[in-house]
């Protein structure tokens, strides 16, 4: 409520799932009291149904990842060979959720905020423009059409050379990004 008085445009929960026993209390308290900006979850995608479900009237926009399509590379990245399957059901739940995405325009921003939605996110990894690809045709046939929007990311960024992962120490080059 302090944020919502500070005039934030929305209040973002960033990976929260595991403190969902305090935050769903607090959030369901604070829209009794009038909090009205929209709650993000910011999601890496991975999430059961049953915690989407528990957010339904709670969250009003959706951040998640949709990191791999190959369960090669998340068993690799994430140790989460199902990684893809778990994240497709996921997103699919959030968007049945929030229906269509909403914007609405708010006087002191020169563009229109999201107010509800599904905002997906995918980060192309180096070397593995093939699997964003075919996420993107995922996406494209799988889910329906204007119920969501797309970050498709290029800055994945290596700080240090990882030995484990020697084909993650680059940067994506502006081909694999086209």
């Amino acid at each position: 409520l302090e944020l919502q008085e500070k005039k934030a445009n929305n209040l973002n929960l960033v990976t929260a799932t595991h403190f969902l026993p305090l935050i769903l209390p607090a959030l369901e308290k604070a829209k009794a009291k009038g909090l009205k900006i929209p709650v993000v979850y910011n999601t890496g995608g991975y999430e059961k149904t049953e915690i989407i479900k528990m957010l339904d009237g709670i969250v009003d926009i959706w951040l998640p990842d949709l990191k791999y399509e190959s369960s090669e590379l998340s068993a690799r990245y994430s140790q989460a060979p199902f990684y893809f399957q778990a994240a497709a059901k996921a997103i699919a739940q959030m968007i049945r959720q929030t229906g269509n995405p909403h914007l609405k325009k708010i006087p002191e921003e020169a563009a229109p905020v999201m107010d509800r939605g599904v905002i997906i996110r995918h980060l192309v990894l180096p070397g593995s423009k093939d699997d964003s690809i075919r996420l993107m045709h995922w996406i494209a046939e799988q889910l329906p059409k204007d119920s969501f929007y797309i970050s498709l990311m290029s800055q994945y960024t290596p700080y240090e050379q990882n030995p484990q992962f020697p084909e993650l120490n680059r940067r994506i080059t502006s081909y694999e990004y086209q």
